[in-house]
């Protein structure tokens, strides 16, 4: 029940945040819930800090000491689902931007009142977008 909505650096996560899948090409709508993160959470140390849709998500083991493992489970290591990215160690995908339904959703509803109160630059940002 507590990661419904939660600061991730300087994103929002959580699965009441809406969001599509981090792929370039891909417009799936999902949320920023651990079962779309990359890493199988946010910041993990083998995923980055991005969501993507199952199509855009691959198990791949580890072994104890953090590195690969091709046994595709025949063992006991410990095994999470990255990005096409991260499975090949290269540097994440960029970030896809907030959705509207969220941003106005932060900025209207009545729950967030509060945040907004204490977050007028937070607010500021999200009004007037780079």
């Amino acid at each position: 029940m507590g990661y419904a909505v939660y600061e991730v650096g300087n994103r929002w996560g959580g699965y009441g945040v809406p969001t599509i899948c981090e792929y370039p090409s891909c417009n799936e709508e999902i949320d920023r819930g651990i079962s779309y993160a990359c890493g199988g959470e946010p910041f993990s140390e083998h995923g980055c800090d991005r969501y993507f849709c199952g199509k855009h998500l691959s198990y791949c083991g580890f072994k104890d000491d953090g590195s690969r493992c091709e046994h595709k489970n025949k063992c006991k290591c410990k095994f999470v689902e990255l990005c096409e990215k991260c499975e090949k160690g290269e540097d994440p995908f960029p970030y896809k931007p907030e959705r509207p339904e969220w941003i106005k959703h932060l900025l209207t509803d009545s729950s967030w009142k509060q945040w907004r109160k204490e977050n007028p630059e937070e607010v500021k940002k999200l009004k007037n977008p780079r």
